[in-house]
Protein backbone atom coordinates (compact mmCIF):
# COMPACT_ATOMS: atom_id res chain seq x y z
CA UNK A 1 0.00 0.00 0.00
CA UNK A 2 1.21 3.52 -0.90
CA UNK A 3 1.87 5.82 2.09
CA UNK A 4 2.22 9.60 2.27
CA UNK A 5 5.83 10.63 2.87
CA UNK A 6 5.77 14.12 4.41
CA UNK A 7 9.55 14.21 4.66
CA UNK A 8 9.86 13.70 0.92
CA UNK A 9 7.28 16.42 0.23
CA UNK A 10 9.04 18.80 2.58
CA UNK A 11 12.40 18.26 0.93
CA UNK A 12 10.86 18.84 -2.52
CA UNK A 13 9.26 22.06 -1.33
CA UNK A 14 12.56 23.28 0.06
CA UNK A 15 14.33 22.36 -3.17
CA UNK A 16 11.69 24.17 -5.21
CA UNK A 17 12.08 27.27 -3.05
CA UNK A 18 15.87 27.22 -3.44
CA UNK A 19 15.63 26.77 -7.21
CA UNK A 20 13.09 29.59 -7.44
CA UNK A 21 15.36 31.84 -5.40
CA UNK A 22 18.39 31.00 -7.53
CA UNK A 23 16.44 31.65 -10.74
CA UNK A 24 15.23 34.98 -9.37
CA UNK A 25 18.73 36.01 -8.37
CA UNK A 26 20.09 34.92 -11.76
CA UNK A 27 17.33 36.81 -13.57
CA UNK A 28 18.00 39.94 -11.51
CA UNK A 29 21.76 39.74 -12.11
CA UNK A 30 21.21 39.25 -15.84
CA UNK A 31 18.91 42.27 -15.89
CA UNK A 32 21.45 44.36 -13.99
CA UNK A 33 24.30 43.34 -16.29
CA UNK A 34 22.21 43.97 -19.40
CA UNK A 35 21.14 47.36 -18.08
CA UNK A 36 24.70 48.35 -17.23
CA UNK A 37 26.07 47.10 -20.56
CA UNK A 38 23.56 48.98 -22.69
CA UNK A 39 24.86 52.43 -21.69
CA UNK A 40 28.27 51.35 -20.40
CA UNK A 41 30.13 54.05 -22.35
CA UNK A 42 28.48 56.84 -20.35
CA UNK A 43 30.02 57.84 -16.99
CA UNK A 44 28.03 58.46 -13.84
CA UNK A 45 27.39 57.21 -10.31
CA UNK A 46 27.93 53.42 -10.22
CA UNK A 47 24.61 52.71 -8.48
CA UNK A 48 22.71 54.68 -11.14
CA UNK A 49 23.93 52.33 -13.88
CA UNK A 50 21.89 49.41 -12.55
CA UNK A 51 19.36 50.83 -10.06
CA UNK A 52 16.74 53.59 -9.94
CA UNK A 53 17.35 54.07 -6.24
CA UNK A 54 20.14 56.58 -6.89
CA UNK A 55 17.71 58.89 -8.68
CA UNK A 56 15.04 58.38 -6.03
CA UNK A 57 17.26 59.23 -3.07
CA UNK A 58 18.95 62.14 -4.90
CA UNK A 59 15.50 63.61 -5.55
CA UNK A 60 14.16 62.87 -2.05
CA UNK A 61 16.92 64.93 -0.41
CA UNK A 62 15.47 68.13 -1.86
CA UNK A 63 18.95 68.99 -3.20
CA UNK A 64 18.55 67.54 -6.69
CA UNK A 65 19.95 70.66 -8.39
CA UNK A 66 23.16 70.55 -6.35
CA UNK A 67 23.54 66.80 -6.66
CA UNK A 68 23.17 66.84 -10.44
CA UNK A 69 25.54 69.80 -10.78
CA UNK A 70 28.16 67.90 -8.77
CA UNK A 71 27.86 64.83 -11.02
CA UNK A 72 27.93 66.94 -14.16
CA UNK A 73 31.03 68.81 -12.98
CA UNK A 74 32.69 65.47 -12.35
CA UNK A 75 31.70 63.60 -15.52
CA UNK A 76 30.97 66.22 -18.19
CA UNK A 77 28.08 67.29 -20.44
CA UNK A 78 26.43 63.87 -20.59
CA UNK A 79 26.03 61.73 -17.46
CA UNK A 80 24.22 58.50 -16.69
CA UNK A 81 21.67 58.96 -13.89
CA UNK A 82 19.65 55.73 -14.27
CA UNK A 83 19.64 52.32 -15.97
CA UNK A 84 17.99 53.90 -19.03
CA UNK A 85 18.47 57.61 -18.32
CA UNK A 86 21.08 60.12 -19.42
CA UNK A 87 21.41 63.74 -18.30
CA UNK A 88 22.74 66.55 -20.50
CA UNK A 89 23.32 70.28 -20.18
CA UNK A 90 24.47 71.00 -23.71
CA UNK A 91 22.21 73.67 -25.32
CA UNK A 92 23.03 72.56 -28.88
CA UNK A 93 21.73 69.09 -28.08
CA UNK A 94 18.56 70.46 -26.48
CA UNK A 95 17.78 72.67 -29.48
CA UNK A 96 18.08 69.66 -31.77
CA UNK A 97 16.05 67.31 -29.58
CA UNK A 98 13.19 69.79 -29.13
CA UNK A 99 13.11 71.05 -32.70
CA UNK A 100 9.65 70.98 -34.27
CA UNK A 101 10.91 68.50 -36.87
CA UNK A 102 12.68 66.29 -34.33
CA UNK A 103 11.74 62.60 -34.22
CA UNK A 104 12.26 62.49 -30.45
CA UNK A 105 9.13 61.72 -28.43
CA UNK A 106 8.22 61.95 -24.78
CA UNK A 107 9.41 59.32 -22.32
CA UNK A 108 7.24 57.33 -19.93
CA UNK A 109 8.13 59.82 -17.16
CA UNK A 110 5.37 62.12 -18.43
CA UNK A 111 2.75 59.71 -17.16
CA UNK A 112 3.53 60.86 -13.63
CA UNK A 113 2.58 64.51 -14.23
CA UNK A 114 -1.09 63.97 -14.96
CA UNK A 115 -2.59 66.49 -12.55
CA UNK A 116 -5.93 65.00 -13.49
CA UNK A 117 -4.84 61.35 -13.22
CA UNK A 118 -7.65 60.10 -15.48
CA UNK A 119 -6.48 61.73 -18.69
CA UNK A 120 -3.64 63.54 -20.41
CA UNK A 121 -3.23 67.29 -20.76
CA UNK A 122 -0.89 68.92 -23.26
CA UNK A 123 1.80 68.76 -20.55
CA UNK A 124 1.67 64.97 -20.15
CA UNK A 125 0.34 63.67 -23.49
CA UNK A 126 2.85 60.99 -24.66
CA UNK A 127 1.49 60.73 -28.22
CA UNK A 128 3.27 63.42 -30.29
CA UNK A 129 0.49 63.75 -32.87
CA UNK A 130 -2.17 64.18 -30.17
CA UNK A 131 0.06 66.63 -28.31
CA UNK A 132 0.52 68.77 -31.42
CA UNK A 133 -3.19 68.76 -32.20
CA UNK A 134 -4.15 69.76 -28.64
CA UNK A 135 -1.47 72.44 -28.43
CA UNK A 136 -2.74 74.01 -31.66
CA UNK A 137 -6.18 74.42 -30.06
CA UNK A 138 -4.65 75.93 -26.91
CA UNK A 139 -2.23 78.28 -28.66
CA UNK A 140 -4.51 81.30 -29.19
CA UNK A 141 -5.67 81.36 -25.57
CA UNK A 142 -2.19 81.08 -24.11
CA UNK A 143 -0.87 83.72 -26.52
CA UNK A 144 -3.57 86.19 -25.46
CA UNK A 145 -5.27 86.27 -28.85
CA UNK A 146 -8.96 86.51 -29.72
CA UNK A 147 -10.94 87.89 -26.79
CA UNK A 148 -8.19 87.03 -24.27
CA UNK A 149 -6.40 90.08 -22.83
CA UNK A 150 -3.57 88.66 -20.75
CA UNK A 151 -2.05 92.04 -20.00
CA UNK A 152 -5.34 93.29 -18.55
CA UNK A 153 -5.51 90.14 -16.40
CA UNK A 154 -2.04 90.79 -15.00
CA UNK A 155 -2.78 94.48 -14.43
CA UNK A 156 -5.95 93.70 -12.48
CA UNK A 157 -4.12 91.46 -10.04
CA UNK A 158 -1.19 93.87 -9.80
CA UNK A 159 -3.74 96.45 -8.67
CA UNK A 160 -4.90 94.06 -5.94
CA UNK A 161 -1.29 93.44 -4.87
CA UNK A 162 -0.37 97.14 -4.80
CA UNK A 163 -3.51 98.02 -2.88
CA UNK A 164 -2.79 95.29 -0.33
CA UNK A 165 0.77 96.54 0.14
CA UNK A 166 -0.32 100.17 0.49
CA UNK A 167 -3.24 99.64 2.87
CA UNK A 168 -1.83 96.88 5.06
CA UNK A 169 1.94 96.65 4.84
CA UNK A 170 2.92 100.26 4.09
CA UNK A 171 0.30 102.05 6.17
CA UNK A 172 1.61 105.22 7.92
CA UNK A 173 5.06 104.59 6.53
CA UNK A 174 5.77 101.90 9.12
CA UNK A 175 7.97 98.85 8.51
CA UNK A 176 6.12 95.57 8.18
CA UNK A 177 7.27 92.00 7.72
CA UNK A 178 5.69 89.65 5.18
CA UNK A 179 6.40 86.22 3.75
CA UNK A 180 7.08 87.34 0.18
CA UNK A 181 7.06 83.78 -1.13
CA UNK A 182 3.50 83.19 0.08
CA UNK A 183 2.22 86.61 -1.00
CA UNK A 184 3.52 86.11 -4.54
CA UNK A 185 2.06 82.63 -4.62
CA UNK A 186 -1.40 84.03 -3.85
CA UNK A 187 -0.83 86.63 -6.57
CA UNK A 188 0.16 83.97 -9.08
CA UNK A 189 -2.73 81.60 -8.36
CA UNK A 190 -5.20 84.44 -8.86
CA UNK A 191 -3.63 85.50 -12.17
CA UNK A 192 -3.70 81.95 -13.53
CA UNK A 193 -7.30 81.29 -12.47
CA UNK A 194 -8.44 84.68 -13.81
CA UNK A 195 -6.73 84.16 -17.16
CA UNK A 196 -7.86 80.54 -17.39
CA UNK A 197 -11.50 80.64 -16.37
CA UNK A 198 -12.42 84.31 -15.96
CA UNK A 199 -12.51 84.59 -12.19
CA UNK A 200 -9.65 84.72 -9.65
CA UNK A 201 -9.91 82.45 -6.64
CA UNK A 202 -9.37 85.45 -4.36
CA UNK A 203 -6.31 84.10 -2.55
CA UNK A 204 -4.41 87.40 -2.77
CA UNK A 205 -7.16 89.73 -1.62
CA UNK A 206 -7.84 87.61 1.46
CA UNK A 207 -4.28 86.28 1.86
CA UNK A 208 -5.82 82.85 2.22
CA UNK A 209 -5.28 79.50 0.53
CA UNK A 210 -8.97 79.47 -0.45
CA UNK A 211 -9.21 75.91 -1.74
CA UNK A 212 -6.21 74.40 0.09
CA UNK A 213 -4.42 74.16 -3.25
CA UNK A 214 -1.09 75.44 -1.90
CA UNK A 215 -1.11 73.07 1.08
CA UNK A 216 -1.99 70.17 -1.23
CA UNK A 217 0.83 71.01 -3.63
CA UNK A 218 3.42 71.47 -0.88
CA UNK A 219 2.69 68.07 0.64
CA UNK A 220 2.42 66.32 -2.74
CA UNK A 221 5.49 67.61 -4.60
CA UNK A 222 8.28 65.82 -2.65
CA UNK A 223 6.48 62.48 -2.94
CA UNK A 224 5.47 62.94 -6.57
CA UNK A 225 8.87 64.06 -7.82
CA UNK A 226 10.71 61.29 -5.94
CA UNK A 227 8.60 58.32 -6.98
CA UNK A 228 8.56 59.44 -10.62
CA UNK A 229 12.25 58.51 -10.74
CA UNK A 230 11.33 54.82 -10.31
CA UNK A 231 9.40 53.43 -13.32
CA UNK A 232 7.81 50.61 -11.31
CA UNK A 233 6.31 53.02 -8.76
CA UNK A 234 5.50 55.54 -11.47
CA UNK A 235 3.51 52.98 -13.44
CA UNK A 236 1.75 51.66 -10.34
CA UNK A 237 0.51 55.02 -9.04
CA UNK A 238 -0.71 55.96 -12.52
CA UNK A 239 -2.37 52.59 -13.14
CA UNK A 240 -6.14 52.19 -13.51
CA UNK A 241 -6.07 49.67 -10.65
CA UNK A 242 -4.55 52.13 -8.17
CA UNK A 243 -6.67 55.05 -9.34
CA UNK A 244 -9.85 53.04 -9.02
CA UNK A 245 -8.78 51.88 -5.57
CA UNK A 246 -7.38 55.07 -4.06
CA UNK A 247 -7.30 57.81 -6.70
CA UNK A 248 -8.84 61.26 -6.14
CA UNK A 249 -12.49 61.82 -7.10
CA UNK A 250 -14.04 65.15 -8.03
CA UNK A 251 -16.61 64.56 -5.27
CA UNK A 252 -13.93 64.48 -2.53
CA UNK A 253 -14.19 67.17 0.14
CA UNK A 254 -10.44 67.72 0.40
CA UNK A 255 -7.12 66.99 -1.27
CA UNK A 256 -6.53 66.65 -5.00
CA UNK A 257 -10.09 65.41 -5.51
CA UNK A 258 -11.49 68.71 -4.25
CA UNK A 259 -9.27 70.58 -6.69
CA UNK A 260 -10.50 68.41 -9.58
CA UNK A 261 -14.06 69.13 -8.49
CA UNK A 262 -13.45 72.89 -8.65
CA UNK A 263 -12.09 72.51 -12.18
CA UNK A 264 -14.97 70.30 -13.27
CA UNK A 265 -17.55 72.77 -11.95
CA UNK A 266 -15.86 75.72 -13.70
CA UNK A 267 -16.00 73.92 -17.04
CA UNK A 268 -19.55 72.67 -16.46
CA UNK A 269 -20.83 76.21 -15.94
CA UNK A 270 -19.49 77.22 -19.33
CA UNK A 271 -20.81 74.20 -21.21
CA UNK A 272 -24.17 73.92 -19.44
CA UNK A 273 -25.29 77.54 -19.82
CA UNK A 274 -28.19 77.91 -22.28
CA UNK A 275 -26.84 79.24 -25.55
CA UNK A 276 -28.93 82.44 -25.36
CA UNK A 277 -27.52 83.21 -21.87
CA UNK A 278 -23.88 82.72 -22.77
CA UNK A 279 -21.67 85.78 -22.63
CA UNK A 280 -18.03 85.82 -23.61
CA UNK A 281 -15.77 85.88 -20.55
CA UNK A 282 -12.69 86.80 -22.54
CA UNK A 283 -10.66 84.04 -20.91
CA UNK A 284 -8.66 81.06 -22.13
CA UNK A 285 -11.53 78.65 -21.50
CA UNK A 286 -13.77 80.59 -23.88
CA UNK A 287 -11.03 80.65 -26.50
CA UNK A 288 -10.45 76.91 -26.16
CA UNK A 289 -14.14 76.18 -26.64
CA UNK A 290 -14.21 78.42 -29.73
CA UNK A 291 -11.30 76.39 -31.09
CA UNK A 292 -13.23 73.13 -30.78
CA UNK A 293 -12.02 71.67 -27.50
CA UNK A 294 -14.39 69.25 -25.78
CA UNK A 295 -15.63 69.52 -22.21
CA UNK A 296 -13.23 66.79 -21.10
CA UNK A 297 -10.26 68.38 -22.84
CA UNK A 298 -11.02 71.68 -21.12
CA UNK A 299 -11.15 69.95 -17.73
CA UNK A 300 -7.77 68.33 -18.33
CA UNK A 301 -6.12 71.58 -19.40
CA UNK A 302 -7.52 73.66 -16.52
CA UNK A 303 -6.40 70.96 -14.08
CA UNK A 304 -2.78 71.31 -15.19
CA UNK A 305 -2.86 75.08 -15.62
CA UNK A 306 -2.99 76.02 -11.94
CA UNK A 307 -0.16 73.81 -10.61
CA UNK A 308 2.09 74.15 -13.66
CA UNK A 309 1.39 77.82 -14.32
CA UNK A 310 1.55 79.05 -10.74
CA UNK A 311 4.64 77.20 -9.51
CA UNK A 312 6.98 78.03 -12.40
CA UNK A 313 6.33 81.78 -12.49
CA UNK A 314 6.28 82.00 -8.70
CA UNK A 315 9.73 80.39 -8.58
CA UNK A 316 11.03 82.88 -11.14
CA UNK A 317 9.71 85.93 -9.23
CA UNK A 318 11.07 84.68 -5.90
CA UNK A 319 14.46 83.81 -7.37
CA UNK A 320 14.87 87.18 -9.08
CA UNK A 321 13.79 89.06 -5.96
CA UNK A 322 16.18 87.18 -3.65
CA UNK A 323 19.16 87.88 -5.89
CA UNK A 324 18.06 91.47 -6.32
CA UNK A 325 17.84 92.03 -2.55
CA UNK A 326 21.20 90.31 -2.07
CA UNK A 327 22.95 92.66 -4.51
CA UNK A 328 22.78 96.31 -3.30
CA UNK A 329 24.37 97.78 -6.42
CA UNK A 330 21.95 95.94 -8.70
CA UNK A 331 19.00 96.88 -6.50
CA UNK A 332 19.90 100.59 -6.56
CA UNK A 333 20.59 100.63 -10.29
CA UNK A 334 17.25 99.01 -11.11
CA UNK A 335 15.34 101.33 -8.79
CA UNK A 336 17.10 104.33 -10.33
CA UNK A 337 16.09 103.14 -13.80
CA UNK A 338 12.48 102.79 -12.66
CA UNK A 339 12.46 106.21 -10.96
CA UNK A 340 13.93 107.91 -14.02
CA UNK A 341 11.42 106.19 -16.30
CA UNK A 342 8.49 107.39 -14.18
CA UNK A 343 9.76 110.97 -13.93
CA UNK A 344 10.44 111.14 -17.68
CA UNK A 345 7.00 109.75 -18.56
CA UNK A 346 8.36 106.52 -20.05
CA UNK A 347 6.59 104.35 -17.45
CA UNK A 348 2.81 104.39 -17.06
CA UNK A 349 0.83 103.25 -14.03
CA UNK A 350 0.87 100.31 -14.25
CA UNK A 351 3.82 99.87 -16.57
CA UNK A 352 2.91 98.38 -19.94
CA UNK A 353 4.65 95.36 -21.37
CA UNK A 354 6.10 97.41 -24.24
CA UNK A 355 7.44 100.03 -21.84
CA UNK A 356 9.13 97.32 -19.76
CA UNK A 357 10.87 95.95 -22.83
CA UNK A 358 12.52 99.36 -23.28
CA UNK A 359 14.16 99.23 -19.83
CA UNK A 360 17.51 97.53 -20.53
CA UNK A 361 18.56 97.01 -16.94
CA UNK A 362 15.19 95.55 -15.95
CA UNK A 363 15.49 93.06 -18.82
CA UNK A 364 19.04 92.19 -17.74
CA UNK A 365 17.92 91.61 -14.13
CA UNK A 366 15.04 89.36 -15.19
CA UNK A 367 17.18 87.26 -17.52
CA UNK A 368 19.99 86.95 -15.00
CA UNK A 369 17.52 85.96 -12.29
CA UNK A 370 15.98 83.29 -14.52
CA UNK A 371 19.48 81.99 -15.11
CA UNK A 372 20.29 81.73 -11.42
CA UNK A 373 16.99 80.10 -10.37
CA UNK A 374 15.35 78.46 -13.43
CA UNK A 375 11.67 77.47 -13.08
CA UNK A 376 12.58 73.80 -13.72
CA UNK A 377 15.65 71.84 -12.61
CA UNK A 378 15.31 68.64 -14.57
CA UNK A 379 12.60 66.36 -15.87
CA UNK A 380 10.70 66.41 -19.16
CA UNK A 381 12.84 63.66 -20.75
CA UNK A 382 12.68 62.89 -24.45
CA UNK A 383 13.06 59.38 -25.83
CA UNK A 384 15.78 58.62 -28.39
CA UNK A 385 14.05 57.58 -31.66
CA UNK A 386 14.40 54.31 -33.56
CA UNK A 387 17.91 53.66 -34.78
CA UNK A 388 19.52 55.62 -31.97
CA UNK A 389 21.31 58.97 -32.18
CA UNK A 390 24.68 60.57 -31.50
CA UNK A 391 24.69 63.02 -28.59
CA UNK A 392 27.78 64.86 -27.34
CA UNK A 393 29.84 62.76 -29.79
CA UNK A 394 28.62 59.44 -28.35
CA UNK A 395 26.10 56.99 -29.80
CA UNK A 396 22.94 56.59 -27.71
CA UNK A 397 20.70 53.51 -28.26
CA UNK A 398 17.04 54.01 -29.17
CA UNK A 399 14.56 54.14 -26.31
CA UNK A 400 16.95 55.93 -23.93
CA UNK A 401 15.44 58.78 -21.91
CA UNK A 402 17.35 62.08 -22.17
CA UNK A 403 16.89 64.44 -19.22
CA UNK A 404 18.04 68.07 -19.22
CA UNK A 405 19.94 69.72 -16.37
CA UNK A 406 18.66 73.31 -16.60
CA UNK A 407 20.54 74.35 -13.45
CA UNK A 408 23.95 73.47 -14.90
CA UNK A 409 23.09 74.53 -18.44
CA UNK A 410 22.30 78.09 -17.34
CA UNK A 411 25.54 78.25 -15.30
CA UNK A 412 27.65 76.95 -18.14
CA UNK A 413 30.97 78.85 -18.07
CA UNK A 414 31.54 78.20 -21.77
CA UNK A 415 28.49 80.37 -22.49
CA UNK A 416 28.19 82.77 -19.54
CA UNK A 417 31.84 83.22 -18.59
CA UNK A 418 34.03 82.29 -15.64
CA UNK A 419 31.74 84.19 -13.24
CA UNK A 420 28.68 82.14 -14.26
CA UNK A 421 27.97 81.36 -10.58
CA UNK A 422 27.61 85.07 -9.83
CA UNK A 423 24.42 87.14 -10.20
CA UNK A 424 25.62 89.92 -12.51
CA UNK A 425 23.00 91.44 -14.86
CA UNK A 426 25.70 93.60 -16.45
CA UNK A 427 26.85 90.59 -18.49
CA UNK A 428 23.88 91.27 -20.82
CA UNK A 429 24.85 94.93 -21.30
CA UNK A 430 28.63 94.78 -21.59
CA UNK A 431 28.78 92.43 -24.57
CA UNK A 432 28.23 92.65 -28.31
CA UNK A 433 24.79 92.24 -29.88
CA UNK A 434 25.87 88.85 -31.20
CA UNK A 435 26.95 87.65 -27.74
CA UNK A 436 23.78 89.05 -26.14
CA UNK A 437 21.68 87.10 -28.63
CA UNK A 438 23.54 83.93 -27.71
CA UNK A 439 23.00 84.53 -23.99
CA UNK A 440 19.29 85.27 -24.51
CA UNK A 441 18.84 82.19 -26.65
CA UNK A 442 20.26 80.06 -23.85
CA UNK A 443 18.08 81.74 -21.21
CA UNK A 444 15.03 81.12 -23.38
CA UNK A 445 15.60 77.37 -23.00
CA UNK A 446 14.28 77.72 -19.44
CA UNK A 447 10.83 77.79 -21.10
CA UNK A 448 11.56 74.83 -23.37
CA UNK A 449 12.00 75.01 -27.10
CA UNK A 450 10.27 74.21 -30.36
CA UNK A 451 7.51 71.63 -30.16
CA UNK A 452 7.83 71.35 -26.38
CA UNK A 453 7.99 75.04 -25.50
CA UNK A 454 5.96 76.06 -22.44
CA UNK A 455 2.57 77.40 -23.60
CA UNK A 456 2.44 79.82 -20.66
CA UNK A 457 5.60 81.69 -21.68
CA UNK A 458 3.71 84.79 -22.86
CA UNK A 459 1.85 85.18 -19.55
CA UNK A 460 5.02 84.54 -17.54
CA UNK A 461 6.93 87.31 -19.33
CA UNK A 462 4.05 89.75 -18.88
CA UNK A 463 4.23 89.21 -15.14
CA UNK A 464 8.00 89.41 -14.93
CA UNK A 465 8.06 92.63 -16.94
CA UNK A 466 5.57 94.30 -14.60
CA UNK A 467 5.74 92.97 -11.04
CA UNK A 468 9.18 94.28 -10.01
CA UNK A 469 8.46 97.77 -11.34
CA UNK A 470 5.14 98.00 -9.49
CA UNK A 471 6.61 96.78 -6.19
CA UNK A 472 9.80 98.86 -6.31
CA UNK A 473 7.91 101.99 -7.33
CA UNK A 474 6.15 102.09 -3.93
CA UNK A 475 8.46 100.42 -1.43
CA UNK A 476 11.90 99.19 -0.45
CA UNK A 477 12.44 95.60 0.59
CA UNK A 478 14.99 94.11 2.96
CA UNK A 479 15.70 90.46 3.78
CA UNK A 480 14.73 89.64 7.38
CA UNK A 481 17.07 86.67 7.89
CA UNK A 482 20.28 87.19 5.86
CA UNK A 483 21.78 83.87 7.00
CA UNK A 484 18.73 81.88 5.91
CA UNK A 485 16.72 84.18 3.61
CA UNK A 486 14.37 81.40 2.51
CA UNK A 487 13.74 77.65 2.68
CA UNK A 488 14.47 76.18 -0.74
CA UNK A 489 14.18 72.53 -1.78
CA UNK A 490 15.12 71.35 -5.24
CA UNK A 491 13.22 68.44 -6.79
CA UNK A 492 12.31 68.42 -10.49
CA UNK A 493 11.38 72.03 -9.75
CA UNK A 494 11.87 74.24 -6.72
CA UNK A 495 9.72 74.37 -3.60
CA UNK A 496 10.36 77.70 -1.84
CA UNK A 497 8.84 79.23 1.27
CA UNK A 498 9.71 81.27 4.40
CA UNK A 499 11.08 84.17 2.33
CA UNK A 500 10.51 86.93 4.88
CA UNK A 501 11.14 90.57 3.96
CA UNK A 502 10.71 94.00 5.54
CA UNK A 503 8.56 96.34 3.46
CA UNK A 504 9.25 100.07 3.87
CA UNK A 505 7.35 102.80 2.03
CA UNK A 506 9.64 104.78 -0.26
CA UNK A 507 10.01 108.40 0.93
CA UNK A 508 10.00 109.54 -2.70
CA UNK A 509 6.95 107.52 -3.72
CA UNK A 510 4.53 110.48 -3.49
CA UNK A 511 6.90 112.71 -5.44
CA UNK A 512 7.20 110.13 -8.21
Amino acid sequence: MWTFDSTFLGSNASLTAIITLLISVAWYMATVIKSWYRLRQFPGPLCASFSYLWGYFAMATGCMHLRLAKEQDKYGKIVRIGPNELLIYDPQTLWRINNVRSSYGRGAWYGSIQFDPYGHSVLSEPDTAKHDKRKAKLAAGYAGKGMVDLEANVDSQLAVLVNLLRTKYLAKGESHVVDFSRLIRFFQVDIVTLAGSGEPWGDLKTETDQFDFISIADSFVPFLHSFMMIPLLRDFFASKFFLKLAGPKHTDKKGMGRFLGIVKNAVAKRFDEPSHDKQSKGDMLDEWIRNGMTRRECELELAVQVPAGSETSTTAIRGIMLHLLSSPQVYRRLQDEITAGIQEGRISSPITNEEAKQLPYLQAVINEGLRMVPPAITGFPKKVPAGGDTLCEKFVPEGTDIFVNFWSMLRNKEVFGDDAEVFRPERFLECSEEKRSELMRNIDLAFGHGRWQCPGKTLAWLELNKVFVEILRICDLQIVNPQTPWRCRGYSSFLIDDFWVHLIARPSATQI
